[in-house]
């Protein structure tokens, strides 16, 4: 059934919007909440039921007591899987990709296949090293210079409506909530993720700025092990759904981390 639909999970309304038919793909939201990313999702629901929810604190999803920190909307979602039909596709975005990586390690039989899309989530610096650059000191201009490799594919300010203003003033509230301290990772993540046994994908662009230290994805995939791939893309930032979404939902499709897909993509691609 397309369209928004609602459910409440451990004591949290969630909102979620479901589209196309197929496998089940979950797809977990990035700071700026569903909001930019139709098109990725419009590319997928081709070949898969999507079921993209707002996160609690995002959208019209309730924001309990309970959820305090990106662990507990991990665990939050892990439940929510349990009454799903079949094992989904998980696949994140940045913030939604930390999510999807958390999820994968409490419940490493419960997923068909992961994708992480530019994840955050890790400390792995130095302690006076910097993971990611500061979303909240840069203005307009320096935000989108960190977040795309070209600017013209950061979203048109001026086309927005007021209820999208609202809805992004509140992702940014929800985004500090769960991101301001520690600053965009988990410190207790890392041992975890070698429980992570499904085939997993990681893509990432070539020219992101957010992620400050040079091997950050590839020593992320290493942590997972030998069941996960990393795809680079040239030309593009940190907001691959938005700056590649067909080329993005391309490798979604034929990955090594969607099972029963075609012959994996593993190879650099750039974006159309």
């Amino acid at each position: 059934m397309d369209g928004m639909q609602r459910v409440e999970v451990v004591g949290t309304p969630l909102e979620y919007e479901e589209s196309g038919e197929g496998q089940a793909l979950l797809f977990l939201h990035g700071e700026d909440g569903l909001i930019f990313s139709a098109a990725v999702r419009e590319q997928l629901a081709a070949n898969f039921r999507v079921i993209a929810p707002h996160h609690p604190g995002w959208g019209g999803s309730g924001r309990g007591r309970h959820l305090v920190e990106t662990a507990d909307l991990a665990r939050m979602y892990a439940a929510w899987l349990e009454g799903f039909e079949a094992p989904p596709i998980v696949v994140g975005c940045s913030f939604g990709a930390w999510l999807a990586a958390e999820v994968a390690a409490l419940r490493p039989a419960g997923l068909a296949g992961l994708v992480l899309i530019a994840p955050t989530g890790l400390k792995l610096g130095g302690r006076d090293e910097r993971e990611f650059a500061d979303i909240w000191m840069a203005d307009m201009e320096g935000l989108r210079d960190v977040l795309y490799a070209d600017a013209a594919a950061a979203p048109a300010l001026a086309e927005l409506s007021d209820d999208d203003f609202r809805y992004l003033a509140q992702a940014q509230e929800a985004t500090a909530r769960y991101c301001w301290q520690p600053y965009m990772h988990n410190p207790r993540l890392a041992p975890w993720l070698g429980r992570v046994v499904v085939p997993t994908l990681l893509v990432h662009g070539t020219e992101d700025r957010f992620a400050l230290l040079p091997d950050y994805y590839e020593r992320y995939a290493g942590l997972i092990g030998e069941g996960a791939r990393v795809e680079s893309l040239p030309g593009v930032g940190h907001r691959v759904e938005e700056e590649a979404p067909a080329l993005l939902a391309e490798l979604i499709r034929t990955s090594a981390a969607v099972p029963g897909a075609d012959t994996p993509v593993l190879a650099s691609r750039k974006a159309g």
